[in-house]
């Protein structure tokens, strides 16, 4: 058996291997950790939609670590308002980021319950994104999406531009200019969809609260140039 003739070369050999380990696994540790972004798609802004369930989240964090926008999470139906909202809304005054408020439209409440809701807890600093209308239940039932298109036009009818989380097939039942966001798989089409949802597991590097995962990420379906003209500048 052909054994090696010099009493540095095996160990030599064993610690190059110990180091190329050691490199692999802190690379894919450091890949983890990294911010989710879209699939498939040169999105050219992303963000993050916030709730009290994070705990403290610091926008400045969020803005040096390549997010561009956030969604608040505001009310849901005539009752339920998000502790963190106000917080959350005075804290990126002090930002680059743009941000907008998502309200969640429940079953149990009529469009002017929320409305009114919505009005009082949140008023008219929405933020210089669409106000987001989420459904908060998984039934689409004819009845519930009028319903929803009824509270959308209230919002319509502040000036407020507002953004349906629902199918494009929905359109015509909404006010026109109402835009579009979907959790598709891949990159929607951009003249159907101005946001996709490309993730709710996602995770932003550098952000304690959001680097486990858990995470909902957004990204804007445009252009850079179409995001700054409308929003402003990126910060990645």
């Amino acid at each position: 058996m052909k054994r090696f003739h010099h009493k540095y070369t095996l160990p030599a050999i064993l610690l190059m291997l110990a180091i190329a380990l050691a490199l692999l696994f802190n690379g894919l540790f450091n890949l983890k950790k990294q911010t989710t972004l879209p699939p498939d798609a040169n999105s050219s802004a992303i963000g993050v939609e916030l709730n009290q369930n994070y705990g403290y989240v610091s926008m400045h964090e969020l803005q040096a670590n390549g997010i561009s926008f956030v969604y608040l999470r505001s009310t849901q139906g005539r009752s339920y308002f998000d502790d963190d909202y106000l917080s959350y809304r005075d804290q990126i005054l002090g930002t680059k980021l743009a941000f907008g408020t998502s309200v969640a439209y429940s079953d149990e409440s009529t469009p002017q319950q929320h409305y009114t809701y919505f009005m009082k807890k949140v008023g008219t600093n929405t933020g210089s994104l669409p106000i987001m209308v989420v459904p908060a239940v998984s039934e689409r039932r004819l009845g519930y999406i009028k319903q929803m298109a009824q509270f959308t036009s209230m919002l319509v009818n502040t000036g407020k531009r507002v953004m349906v989380d629902l199918p494009v097939k929905y359109k015509k039942y909404f006010p026109a200019g109402v835009l579009f966001i979907t959790a598709s798989k891949r990159e929607p089409n951009k003249l159907q969809y101005a946001f996709w949802q490309y993730t709710t597991n996602g995770r932003v590097k550098n952000v304690r609260e959001l680097e486990d995962g858990g995470v909902i990420m957004l990204a804007y379906n445009g252009t850079v140039t179409q995001y700054k003209q409308k929003y402003g500048q990126l910060t990645q």
